[in-house]
């Protein structure tokens, strides 16, 4: 009672930082997006929601998608990127820091999908509530950086191919081709099961069937991401045509 009272107070504080910290700073171009990646970063947060996603494959694949990737996706699109304010006092930027962040997003992102580890998050709710606030933390550390060198170089457009979408389709493809991936991590032929039990009845699905959505939901959302940094490329070459 006590973590998942913690864990819900901490989620609405930081949401709310961070709203007043983009009003401040007079970021927000777009505030109903803004508004929406919070509410899809509160849901994702949700001790509730961990209850349920320490079971179920898909549901744990859905999490981290709302909390590492789409929030952090909506963040982005909502504010106002450093590359479209006015310009003054530039100061060259070593790219190494930034470098290091986005690796240790994509780190994140496939220990938190490890089969091995999937046991240790079902039997530990402290792990998992662990687990999922480096996430979010790396998501909004994501966030930040993305407001700063967002589609400036192509350097930056790789990275981001690397680090963030990449990993997300390489999992989803390995979901969909190896289907006993985590039930092979199970203790034993019943052990599948006994998780779908701790869920309702109109959630409960095959290994083969909650494995397969997980993926198709990495998938999704690593073709998401891509194009929202198709698209952002392309608004900021029409930008940079009418600036001139």
């Amino acid at each position: 009672m006590l973590l998942t009272t913690v864990d819900l107070l901490c989620s609405v504080i930081f949401v709310i930082t961070l709203h007043q910290w983009a009003v401040t700073n007079q970021l927000l171009s777009r505030p109903l997006l803004f508004i929406v990646g919070n509410v899809v970063f509160l849901s994702g947060m949700l001790p509730w929601f961990d209850a349920l996603a320490r079971y179920s494959i898909w549901l744990h694949s859905a999490q981290s998608v709302m909390v590492h990737h789409l929030a952090p996706l909506l963040w982005i699109s909502a504010l106002q990127h450093h590359s479209t304010r006015p310009r003054s006092n530039i100061v060259a930027v070593s790219h190494w820091p930034f470098t290091l962040l986005m690796s240790g997003f994509a780190v994140l992102t496939w220990v938190w999908m490890l089969p091995e580890l999937h046991p240790l998050f079902m039997q530990s709710a402290l792990l998992y509530s662990v687990m999922k606030w480096l996430m979010a933390l790396s998501g909004i550390a994501l966030c930040l950086m993305m407001i700063r060198k967002h589609q400036q170089t192509s350097y930056w457009q790789n990275l981001t191919l690397l680090t963030v979408i990449m990993p997300l389709v390489l999992w989803g493809l390995l979901m969909l081709v190896f289907p006993n991936m985590y039930s092979e991590t199970h203790s034993g032929p019943h052990h599948h099961h006994m998780m779908m039990n701790n869920l309702p009845d109109w959630l409960q699905l095959s290994a083969v069937a909650d494995q397969y959505l997980g993926g198709l939901i990495f998938i999704v959302a690593g073709l998401a991401y891509w194009q929202a940094g198709t698209s952002g490329i392309k608004l900021t070459r029409h930008a940079r045509r009418f600036a001139k």
